[in-house]
């Protein structure tokens, strides 16, 4: 596995600090928060008026349906309605075929799991065909505790209730006052711009580091936008290039000097702020110079000048698009995607995938069954919510769930012992509801590193507190969940770390060849006017900062993965200035006089990034560094523009020189 001491990433410099970061007030969390109690609360009322059975999982949907913006919430509903529809009636067919037969019951349980997992790896609608799997086999593990087949069918068509309810509530109360994907899109991008346009001014306290990933999630939420907003749909390739151009922007920035003269910076910067006006105001932008004049060129450092040049002619793209999108033109509609992966039945890696998650979750049902204990049976919940492609990835997801179940199952234990029996109505009930979803969604907010604790830490509260209609005495379900949940990563942990075992850290070289691939080919004359190959780039180092951040929850359980050598110095800030390197480099103009020898260099540049991704994805491929540029005349005499070209080249043969001695 690798040493992440050799990664240099941007970290927290301890616990605190993570979650001091995570936890920070942000615009809009405490309005999704409120929410997401009020949710809370109404849903257990409900359930406590009319005696819904579960009324712990119907509190738990709201936590599993609410998104940050109105566009998510309604997807994921619909989702989770469909996939319970679809659960349901299976569940009545496979009752019909093996009530009485439990020969018959386990194998059809096995081949719902795999089918499920499977198609969670390879179909668009994957997650439609995971929840549907997940209850499915979950109903089939009732006929245990619930012989009589007719109290089973009614329990079964009460589950579509008890997640109808909720699902319904929440989508409702996000479309009516929840946050709008499109100005949700529109507030970020305008944050990114301006935090851009500090630090061109120079704000050393506006590192760009962490809001890389911001501008790649603006993708997705762009996307999310065109769904309640029809009208955006006919500018989506429009808005795609102007997140690419942010992103590259946000990349070029690291790699301009120190020492680049201020004016330079405020003319920049001054560019940044006028996109943000037009964007924000649908305004036309005073016409601007963005570009430095020959004498402020040529007065610039050669490190500085390819690096200014190139940021210019982005911006000049930027204004472009933000002009395009003003004026509606609409580009060609893409072609229609196919329902599955371009790998789905050719990589060996789904099939292993659904295997894995189905022995660990057939072995928790035998186990639990074995032991008659049927309340570790959440040791299957676990085996199918933290089933990921990588070990690095289920194993923070099993560290997420046992750490919260273990403050949740501590709440509601306090809360029985101490507070349920002095509450004598619904209404003082609802406020403890409401104060712990307010706690347990707050943390639910965080990122991905953070946000699922929350969320089974208010499961575990409710499984607890909401176990009938009336005060809860039993705290025998607590402990049963946590011992469940220690079984479900038990299991987790041996299946995945020695079936096929994959490591986060080959998912990171995977996204690090990636972009060295994607790199090479844009200094390809046909490839520098594809759209999408920067912004392809960008998610890719995005990916590998993730799966190293991710790795370290493997705890060494997977044998070393052997990287390039020497690699010592491998860090992915190297990664991170070659490829704006590379971005400087395409970003130059097209100037005549730049002859077949720097052709050459980009040729050769291109051909050792190839090798490069293929060095890292453990094949042996090499080539040779590209010739520096060699002209008649210096940089310095040639005209600015052509100059910063040259300049340009010089650059990235720098940073692939640096690359090569760190190990790429």
């Amino acid at each position: 596995m690798t040493l992440l001491a050799d990664i240099a990433l941007p970290r927290p410099t301890g616990l605190l600090a993570f979650l001091g970061a995570e936890l920070a007030p942000r615009p809009g969390r405490v309005a999704a928060v409120t929410r997401i109690a009020a949710n809370c609360t109404v849903v257990v009322a409900i359930a406590m008026l009319y005696q819904i059975p579960l009324p712990a999982y119907m509190a738990y949907a709201v936590f599993l349906v609410s998104r940050e913006e109105a566009a998510s919430t309604l997807l994921t509903g619909v989702v989770a309605l469909l996939a319970f529809t679809i659960a349901v009636g299976l569940s009545l067919l496979f009752f019909t075929l093996d009530a009485s037969e439990p020969a018959l019951r386990l194998p059809l349980m096995a081949v719902a799991t795999f089918v499920g997992m499977f198609l969670v790896r390879t179909m668009a609608l994957g997650p439609v065909a995971f929840l549907a799997s997940f209850v499915l086999v979950l109903s089939q593990t009732l006929i245990d505790k619930i012989p009589s087949l007719e109290t089973l069918t009614r329990l079964v068509l009460w589950l579509w209730v008890v997640v109808a309810v909720p699902v319904a509530l929440t989508v409702l109360v996000n479309l009516a006052i929840g946050e709008n994907p499109s100005r949700l899109a529109l507030r970020t991008a305008l944050r990114l711009l301006a935090a851009l346009s500090a630090a061109l001014r120079g704000d050393e306290n506006q590192p760009l580091e962490h809001l890389q990933a911001e501008a790649v999630g603006l993708i997705e939420l762009r996307q999310r936008a065109g769904m309640l907003d029809h009208s955006l749909r006919s500018r989506s390739a429009i808005d795609t290039g102007l997140i690419e151009t942010l992103a590259e922007l946000m990349t070029l920035q690291a790699l301009l000097p120190a020492g680049t003269p201020d004016a330079v910076r405020r003319q920049l910067a001054a560019a940044c702020d006028g996109a943000a006006v037009a964007l924000e105001h649908h305004d036309q932008p005073a016409p601007m110079t963005i570009l430095p004049d020959e004498a402020q060129l040529r007065a610039l450092s050669p490190e500085a000048r390819p690096v200014v040049v190139a940021m210019a002619a982005a911006l000049t793209r930027l204004d472009d698009g933000i002009a395009r999108r003003r004026a509606g033109e609409a580009p060609a509609t893409p072609p229609a995607k196919s329902p599955f992966v371009p790998d789905a039945f050719t990589n060996p890696g789904h099939a292993r995938f659904a295997l894995k998650t189905t022995i660990a979750v057939m072995a928790a049902y035998i186990i639990y069954t074995g032991l008659d204990w049927p309340g570790i049976s959440t040791s299957v919940t676990t085996c199918f919510f933290v089933a990921l492609g990588s070990l690095g990835e289920t194993m923070h997801k099993l560290t997420l769930r046992l750490v919260g179940a273990l403050v949740g199952g501590l709440l509601g234990g306090l809360s029985i012992v101490y507070l349920l029996p002095e509450m004598t109505d619904i209404g003082q009930l609802c406020l403890l509801i409401a104060a712990v979803s307010f706690a347990g969604g707050w943390v639910a907010t965080s990122s991905e590193l953070l946000s699922y604790a929350g969320m089974q830490a208010a499961f575990a509260f409710f499984l607890g507190v909401l176990q009938g209609y009336g005060p809860s005495t039993d705290l025998t379900v607590l402990r049963d969940r946590v011992a469940g949940i220690l079984l479900g990563n038990v299991l987790m942990s041996v299946v995945f770390s020695v079936l096929w075992p994959t490591s986060a850290d080959d998912r990171a070289r995977a996204s690090l060849a990636g972009a060295l691939r994607t790199l090479g080919q844009l200094l390809g004359a046909e490839a520098r006017a594809k759209p999408g190959a920067r912004l392809a780039v960008v998610q890719a180092l995005e990916g590998a900062r993730r799966f190293f951040t991710i790795a370290t929850f493997e705890l060494r359980m997977l044998p070393a993965r052997a990287w390039p050598e020497p690699r010592a110095g491998l860090s992915l800030a190297v990664l991170d200035r070659l490829a704006a390197a590379a971005f400087v480099v395409v970003e130059q103009a097209d100037d005549p006089a730049v002859d077949g020898t720097v052709r050459a260099q980009d040729e050769a540049a291109g051909a050792w990034l190839l090798a490069g991704a293929a060095r890292v994805s453990g094949k042996d491929a090499d080539a040779p560094l590209p010739d520096p540029v060699e002209l008649g005349y210096t940089a310095a005499e040639a005209p600015a523009l052509l100059g910063a070209a040259i300049e340009a080249r010089r650059l990235l043969r720098r940073e692939i020189e640096h690359a090569a001695a760190a190990g790429i």
